[in-house]
């Protein structure tokens, strides 16, 4: 590799924070809300042009369960998101007191985050990447940004990554795992809205069996009876995996995967944005002639935002096995209690792995109703660095519970504890892993969260 070298210069500072957030998805967001709803100054900063990540950019349809029992386990910011997002109309045709797997229409959850933080007083920069930090010991010090001002320096008292792949943490030198036991990672999917779909009849069809669909698609890439009207994919699979009646015949879905996706590596994302595009523009004209209710299907969009599932997981000052999960083990520090199960998609397109972690997903990992596992705040507080939160999927776990926690509900649930944890050290003055924990549960029961 050849290099050059980038000349020294003074970079100017863009402003003062009390806490300030990288990455404007749904931990984020809440991250961003709580702290400056206990009276931090906020900056979030966000490489898109808006909130939301998955649910807005990346076109996911819908959010994870709240519960899977009649009583929602994660309240707070993230039920007030989707309470607010129902008062728009912004939820599809999810019944009204739903928390099941909520549709998400993705322009207005957008109006929506942009309505919080306005009211919260965050200050939002768009259209910025986060590039380095800089460290005085263990405590960062500032963060370096670039947009179309040029390079600037953030300065603050406290930070929280929730870029979704610990990029700030790897900048800080935090260290961390990656993949399984031979660095491989769940495929990512690349989501889409479809429009001209008649809804009664791909309802009748759906309802009848997922498998039978997916068994479709995969006949009709190997029978010329049917033409292989669906051309193989090396690199990745057909597969209806999620999707959601948005209204007037437009339908999202997440659908298929790509394998042997790196979320980190920038080649490698943009290897598996086009092949996503390239999958579903197949998906689409098989399905217009083979998919009753496709007849007349357009496709509206794809995603801005590729589903990657898994990248790094920080070293935490506690790990989170899949052992406290299936022991329910409680904790001192509880910040959320949830009941998801283990959500691992397999690596390769092998049908006895993709079996194995579908009996994780429906039965193995599946709790009884109304019992639930309990996550500690430690899990979001890095070893290595004093003043710095890690919410969301590449926080501090075992690749399984990873699978659970990785979910819209519980990102928000983590980007609450996070916010007001920041602007509570920031405040005090404290490090992160001395944070009073009975003041961090009493006050998040006060904001209507559920921490045992």
């Amino acid at each position: 590799m050849k290099y050059i070298t980038e000349p020294k210069k003074k970079l100017p500072v863009y402003g003062n924070f009390d806490v300030v957030v990288c990455g404007g998805g749904p931990a984020g967001s809440a991250s961003a809300i709580s702290a400056a709803r206990n009276g931090a100054k906020v900056l979030l900063i966000e490489q898109t042009g808006c909130l939301g990540g998955m649910s807005t950019a990346g076109l996911g349809p819908t959010m994870a369960p709240f519960t899977n029992d009649r009583e929602p386990f994660i309240r707070g910011i993230a039920l007030e998101v989707l309470n607010r997002l129902k008062e728009i109309g912004g939820t599809g045709d999810t019944p009204k007191s739903s928390t099941m797997w909520p549709v998400i229409d993705s322009e207005k959850i957008k109006l929506l985050y942009d309505t919080l933080m306005e009211e919260a007083g965050v200050k939002v920069l768009f259209f910025t990447g986060v590039f380095n930090v800089q460290k005085i010991k263990n405590k960062i010090i500032a963060v370096i940004i670039e947009n179309k001002n040029g390079r600037q320096a953030v300065t603050g008292k406290t930070f929280i990554d929730a870029t979704g792949d610990a990029d700030l943490s790897a900048m800080a030198g935090v260290p961390f795992e990656k993949g399984d036991n031979k660095g491989k990672m769940q495929p990512v999917t690349l989501c889409f809205t479809a429009a001209g779909i008649d809804t009664e009849k791909f309802k009748t069809l759906r309802n009848v069996t997922f498998k039978g669909l997916n068994a479709k698609m995969t006949e009709a890439t190997i029978n010329p009876y049917l033409g292989k009207s669906l051309p193989d994919m090396k690199h990745g699979e057909y597969r209806y995996i999620v999707n959601k009646n948005l209204g007037n015949g437009v339908w999202g879905f997440n659908f298929g995967h790509v394998y042997n996706i790196d979320g980190t590596d920038a080649d490698s994302l943009s290897f598996g944005m086009a092949y996503g595009r390239k999958l579903i523009d197949n998906f689409i004209k098989h399905a217009r002639k083979h998919v009753p209710g496709f007849e007349n299907a357009q496709l509206l969009q794809t995603g801005q935002l590729m589903g990657v599932r898994e990248t790094r997981r920080i070293k935490g000052i506690y790990k989170y096995t899949i052992g406290d999960y299936t022991s329910l083990k409680t904790f001192d520090d509880t910040i959320a209690v949830y009941d998801y199960p283990v959500d691992v998609h397999a690596p390769t397109k092998s049908k006895k792995l993709y079996k194995k972690h579908e009996k994780q997903f429906t039965a193995d990992y599946v709790l009884p109703a109304g019992k639930y596992y309990s996550i500690p705040f430690r899990i979001l507080v890095p070893v290595k660095i004093e003043n710095l939160l890690v919410p969301g999927r590449s926080l501090s776990a075992d690749r399984l519970t990873q699978g659970a926690f990785r979910v819209i509900p519980l990102c928000l649930a983590f980007g609450e504890a996070a916010g007001l944890a920041a602007a509570m050290a920031a405040k005090k003055g404290n490090a992160m892993k001395d944070t009073d924990f009975a003041l961090l549960r009493k006050k998040l029961k006060a904001q209507g969260a559920k921490v045992g």
